[in-house]
């Protein structure tokens, strides 16, 4: 059947792409759109256009892009409707037809926004901002660009997971922890009956759960200014008799498929009643609640390498370094002993107070958001003060404090409370905000030396958050494959769609292009039906917005096909899988008699990504032999860098700008422009730097 196919002449027929995402009249939750298309043979370019009208006489977004994967960031709207379409531009330059059209909504935004205020854009982190209570996300602009419903979200992790509270139905209880992806999809659930805590939900690295829930045990109601008060209403409350719900947080470990119970640690078991919190007001609230609060654990940290989990106890101002399995107490870290939370604390002179939002950074520091209830009594400070603590544990005794910021008066906060250490250096931080007797919940990123350079400013004073995070991308599962020598052609009047292996080219390849803006693993199975090849499944690691090449050598003599099947998906984000059927072909000989690969107009096409940091890609196209010069200016048209001028043969071009300079130095963020000169054409285009 495929005998001497290589001596013929290659005919391509004009294909139409398939349309995967998102799906036709789906209402999505957010604006920042991913659409995904599936690879068309013979092509090197898709055309995509999105349009507010379904005739498409009016066009919003006309790019051009190498993968079959594209985010776009800044034409969507809520409450709107928009239909799309792509075709493909083929290797020897013929543009294919347009795909069937599909459309999809929006649906409406939860919030009104932020105030926000930028004071040094070129200090800002790219990326988004998350925040639970009310769960959410929004761009450095205040613009809202996701949202969900009865989901407290108080997690998330480097691989864009999400963890928290789930109501299952309307107005239902937030007894469920779990996780949820931003498509509101729930990917796993704590069992039916468990009184999960809201507080804190990882995922473990061999892929369990890991929450707080409630245990509940009578101790004493211990003497202080409340004493009358609970002999009012009935008990003795002398210190000493057993007659008072205490609640205790207990960590529990489910099994990630079975959802069982597999580890727990009940503090019952560890801690002391004696010790528990005088100061705080923590005995007032009791009486409303007919139970004591004792611990509110309010944070869990796993480091892997040590097999450790690091808790914080609230209302113990208390920090337990515990060992896992064993459940050994290998430290607290608290408060002096005259304070009653405990007399085998270490590094009592941080007087820490009601913290929240303990984790352990790549370089072994405790990161946290010192709430400072206790401050003024502590501190002897006329007002109470929160602070961000960087702290560094030396021989698991002593401590030495490596970083800390004192927020002002006005973003103190009593509770809640979060802080994250960003790639660039800076901390981005969450308050409450109510150290002037109102709330000004606030979240802000500022650099190690203080200084703030953005600052997001809820516009009702009384939305509370819970913690807030920048990420990436509200999509961790854009990736897309795309397989090399994959043709569609017509020889002897025989049609052959698949992926054509020659003399020339033996190998099997594809290219997974992670798009995601996280660093991913990916992980690939694959089989046929003639046993060509011996890989059955691999996983591989790919920075983000990098690619990686894969290549197998099939086991099979020329003129043979088999038909290929493989699934591959990122491992943190198994329902983003995708599947792909292609036959394979191996001819005898080289496919030599393929059309030239040359455009048959100029093209300077938009930049991508756009904004960027700090890498963008120029694509153009050159129909002719010729000099070619693109030129980088600033706004107010001075030349910033030549980026080509040289001689270029013919062909579908493309080139990396890196934010710098001629000199070789970093540009500042801003609008830049960006022309190509190429004989008698000439045309220009705007770009964004962000940083």
């Amino acid at each position: 059947m495929l005998k001497n196919l290589f001596t013929l002449l290659i005919v391509f027929t004009l294909c139409r792409a398939d349309l995967l995402f998102p799906e036709k009249g789906q209402e999505l939750n957010y604006i920042h759109v991913l659409f995904d298309w599936d690879q068309e043979p013979n092509s090197i370019l898709y055309n995509l256009q999105i349009s507010d009208l379904e005739s498409f006489n009016n066009i919003i977004l006309d790019i051009h892009e190498e993968t079959t994967l594209y985010i776009e960031k800044d034409t969507i709207e809520w409450e709107s409707t928009y239909y799309w379409r792509v075709r493909p531009i083929y290797n020897n330059g013929n543009i294919g037809q347009w795909s069937e059209e599909s459309y999809f909504t929006t649906g409406e935004p939860k919030t009104s926004g932020q105030d926000v205020v930028i004071y040094n854009n070129d200090l800002i982190e790219d990326g988004v901002i998350v925040y639970g209570w009310v769960t959410g996300a929004i761009d450095r602009f205040g613009n809202e660009i996701w949202n969900t419903e009865y989901f407290l979200m108080n997690q998330i992790n480097n691989y864009g997971q999400l963890y928290g509270q789930i109501g299952v139905e309307q107005g239902g209880e937030l007894t469920h922890g779990g996780e949820l992806n931003f498509y509101n999809q729930f990917l796993w659930m704590s069992p039916e009956g468990t009184e999960v805590d809201r507080h804190e939900i990882i995922q473990l690295p061999n892929g369990n759960y890991m929450a707080f829930t409630y245990v509940y045990q009578l101790g004493p109601v211990p003497l202080g200014d409340w004493t009358q008060n609970y002999q009012s209403l009935g008990y003795t409350a002398d210190g000493v008799t057993d007659e008072f719900q205490w609640r205790g947080c207990k960590i529990i470990e489910w099994d990630q498929e079975t959802r069982e119970e597999v580890w727990s640690w009940d503090p019952f078991d560890h801690f002391s009643m004696d010790d528990h919190d005088l100061y705080g007001g923590t005995w007032w609230n009791a009486t409303n609640s007919w139970s004591y609060d004792w611990m509110h654990s309010n944070g869990l940290h796993f480091d892997e390498d040590e097999s450790v989990i690091y808790v914080s106890h609230r209302n113990l101002s208390r920090i337990s370094k515990i060992s896992y399995p064993s459940g050994e107490v290998i430290w607290n870290m608290g408060l002096p002993a005259e304070y009653n939370t405990g007399d085998e604390n270490i590094c009592t002179d941080l007087l820490f107070s009601f913290q929240h939002h303990i984790q352990m950074l790549d370089d072994g520091d405790l990161l946290f958001f010192d709430n400072g209830n206790l401050s003024q009594m502590l501190l002897g400070d006329p007002n109470p003060i929160s602070r961000i603590r960087r702290i560094r544990v030396i021989d698991d005794s002593y401590c030495e404090t490596v970083w800390q910021y004192d927020l002002p008066q006005n973003l103190y906060g009593s509770a809640k409370g979060s802080v994250q250490l960003l790639e660039n250096g800076n901390y981005f931080i969450y308050t409450l905000g109510n150290g002037l007797g109102e709330f000004e919940p606030s979240i802000f990123d500022i650099t190690p030396g203080g200084e703030i350079v953005w600052k997001a400013t809820a516009e009702y004073l009384n939305t509370h958050w819970y913690r807030a995070y920048k990420i990436p991308s509200i999509h961790p599962n854009a990736f897309s494959v795309l397989f090399d020598q994959y043709y569609n052609m017509n020889v002897d009047g025989n049609s052959f769609i698949g992926v054509v292996l020659d003399d020339a080219n033996t190998s099997l390849s594809f290219t997974i292009h992670n798009q995601s803006g996280y660093s991913q693993s990916y992980t690939y199975t694959l089989s046929d039906n003639n046993g060509w090849f011996n890989v059955s499944s691999d996983t591989v690691n790919i920075d983000d917005n990098e690619t990686i090449i894969v290549t197998l050598e099939p086991m099979v003599e020329p003129d043979s096909v088999t038909s290929l099947t493989m699934d591959i998906w990122p491992i943190h984000h198994e329902y983003a899988l995708k599947s792909m059927n292609h036959d394979v072909y191996r001819i005898g000989g080289v496919l030599s008699e393929m059309e030239p690969n040359i455009p048959t107009e100029y093209a300077l096409f938009h930049n991508y990504p756009n904004p960027f940091n700090p890498i963008t890609k120029l694509r153009y196209y050159l129909p002719d032999d010729m000099n070619v010069k693109i030129t980088i200016y600033d706004i107010m048209g001075r030349v910033v860098k030549t980026l080509i001028n040289t001689s270029q043969n013919s062909g579908y071009k493309s080139s990396q700008w890196n934010a710098t300079n001629d000199a070789g130095q970093p540009v500042s963020a801003g609008v830049y422009l960006y022309t190509i000169e190429a004989g008698q054409f000439r045309q220009t285009k705007k770009m964004v730097l962000l940083k």
